[in-house]
């Protein structure tokens, strides 16, 4: 039955779309830049090399 009162009252329940949607993208955007910067981190290009003395036979 229609009120005569009742308009503009707020709802009365809340939308979880947004919130949830703001949250998995922000999971998403760290795993991506971790992701990235690991690999970008991980260069071969900086691995020491370590040379012994040669020993001389007599």
């Amino acid at each position: 039955m229609y009120k005569r009162h009742s308009f503009g009252q707020p709802e009365k329940t809340a939308s979880t779309g947004l919130p949830i949607g703001v949250m998995l993208l922000s999971v998403t955007a760290i795993a991506v830049y971790l992701i990235v910067g690991g690999e970008i981190l991980d260069d071969n290009s900086r691995d020491a090399a370590v040379y012994l003395p040669q020993i001389e036979a007599k």
